[in-house]
């Protein structure tokens, strides 16, 4: 659709851990370890460093305990996805939808997830940490970004700004803007760019995960101010179902 000289869309942000497939990457993957080679030592480097240095750390010890980049895509690809999502995904795609995935996984696993479950032609972006196999078959993962500007977020990737730029770049760069925005998320992490949802947008938090709480704690205290609409949803059935009654 196109109005004033600028294309109209919908879009969907996604996360992607609990949210599109069912687990966590990250955990599936720490967990082919024998779990007495993850020391005290290394799980220290979370509180002292943060989660990428962690799983740098993890990926490393992975590819000294003899696991191969095959090992690792097989336990991706065996996650199975949230019941329903992959349908809700393709839909969307069909009805106008950009759809989008901001994540504090990596983008080997969501790739290879992705791909492995057919949805990747339905994805627009992926804003994730970059990481890749080295010649030697380890997993090297690097952070999207340092920030120290958001204190709802991790120092390597605020989702709020991630979502700001990119609605910026689409207005500038591609002439679109979005008259529905829906950001999908489960966690703590998500919870920054729902609170920069406007009238035109809807948060969307996982039921029976941390990011709904969290979000409902914070708009209690701005009193009326929160302006987008929640929709709180079970799988991905539930919320394509949610999403369809609004319009």
């Amino acid at each position: 659709m196109i109005s004033d000289g600028r294309i109209q869309r919908r879009l969907a942000i996604f996360d992607f851990d609990h949210t599109i497939c069912e687990h966590n990457t990250d955990i599936v993957v720490r967990d082919l370890l024998e779990q007495n080679l993850i020391t005290s030592e290394i799980k220290s480097i979370i509180r002292s460093c943060g989660w990428v240095p962690y799983m740098q750390r993890i990926f490393r010890l992975l590819y000294q305990s003899g696991f191969n980049k095959a090992d690792i895509l097989s336990a991706i690809h065996n996650i199975p996805e949230v019941p329903g999502i992959k349908t809700c995904i393709e839909e969307m795609s069909k009805n106008n939808f950009h759809i989008v995935i901001v994540s504090d996984s990596n983008s080997e696993f969501i790739s290879a997830w992705n791909s492995f479950n057919g949805i990747s032609q339905y994805i627009h972006t992926v804003f994730t940490n970059p990481a890749k196999f080295n010649g030697n078959g380890a997993l090297d993962l690097h952070p999207y970004h340092h920030q120290t500007e958001c204190n709802l977020s991790a120092w390597n990737l605020c989702k709020g700004k991630i979502v700001d730029d990119f609605l910026n770049k689409q207005y500038v760069a591609s002439n679109t803007v979005y008259e529905k925005i829906f950001y999908i998320g489960d966690g703590k992490n998500d919870v920054c760019p729902m609170l920069r949802l406007n009238e035109n947008g809807y948060a969307c938090p996982r039921d029976g995960y941390t990011c709904f709480d969290a979000l409902s704690t914070i708009i209690k205290q701005q009193s009326d101010r929160y302006k987008a609409k929640i929709l709180k949803w079970r799988d991905g059935f539930h919320l394509k179902s949610l999403i369809w009654d609004e319009f």
